[in-house]
């Protein structure tokens, strides 16, 4: 008769390699499972893609560091995590792709959310949305502020293809546009006398103002169609670090809009 020990000691065998197996799986479900807050966590430093160009949400003072409104919400978004912030200064078009590639935790860039850019990486709520408003010369404020009907029978400046475009299109439809490609060109087209007003968001008026001691806001604004800035992060990104980022959003919301208008101040004259 054989001997059933050979059988048994396979057996035992077979198990064993079956148990280390699952105990190998088990540990690399636990491993994938961490979320992306605890990855941050782990790593001790949030980095955080931006575009310092978009004065004064981003951009290089005078000592060339950067600063702005969003650099204070990153600050603010790294101390409700418990790290510290790392800074990438990457070219607007770029920021998604290095997202995308894990370059960066999270973009921080006055992006706004839109249907395209959602397929691509997820969104915390709108931290901020300006106003777009008129600006005329000093001496032109009051006669827009008591009827402002009259811009629209008035030459009015804008940048071309932008949403102020679009405001204007439709709630003044019978004001002659004068379309240029750069926010200073508008300034200068007011100034000179070859436009009766522009139309920009209020922290770019207050920097045209600021270089420009001729022109001054009216009494009259509009809102465009946009979602407003949002703070974007990887597709599928954790509950735990979106509530994070939102709740610091919640927080400083008001906070913001003051930011943004403080840190005119800052912006060199040639920016």
């Amino acid at each position: 008769m054989k001997s059933k020990k050979p059988f048994l000691i396979v057996m035992l065998v077979i198990i064993c390699i079956g148990f280390f197996a699952s105990l190998s799986a088990c540990s690399k479900k636990s491993t994938s499972k961490e979320t992306s807050l605890e990855k941050i966590k782990k790593k001790g430093v949030l980095t955080v893609g931006l575009s310092a160009a978009t004065a004064p949400y981003e951009f290089h003072n005078s000592d060339n560091k950067i600063v702005g409104a969003d650099v204070l919400l990153v600050k603010k978004i790294a101390k409700e995590i418990g790290v510290k912030y790392k800074i990438e200064d990457i070219d607007f078009d770029g920021l998604l792709p290095a997202l995308e590639s894990k370059k960066v935790d999270m973009i921080v860039s006055a992006m706004s959310p839109t249907p395209e850019r959602k397929k691509s990486a997820d969104f915390s709520k709108v931290y901020y949305k300006s106003t777009n408003v008129f600006v005329t010369r000093k001496e032109d404020v009051a006669k827009y502020n008591n009827n402002y009907k009259l811009l629209n029978q008035s030459t009015i400046a804008v940048l071309n293809s932008s949403t102020q475009q679009q405001v204007v299109e439709k709630d003044f439809s019978n004001a002659h546009l004068k379309l240029l490609s750069k926010s200073t060109d508008l300034a200068l087209a007011v100034s000179n006398k070859k436009a009766d007003a522009l139309l920009v968001d209020i922290p770019t008026a207050a920097l045209l103002e600021k270089n420009n001691k001729t022109l001054a806001n009216t009494k009259v604004k509009r809102s465009d169609n946009t979602a407003g800035a949002a703070v974007a992060m990887p597709k599928n990104t954790s509950k735990d670090l979106k509530n994070a980022v939102n709740t610091t959003i919640a927080k400083y919301k008001t906070d913001y809009a003051k930011w943004v208008l403080q840190e005119v101040k800052y912006v060199k004259s040639n920016d």
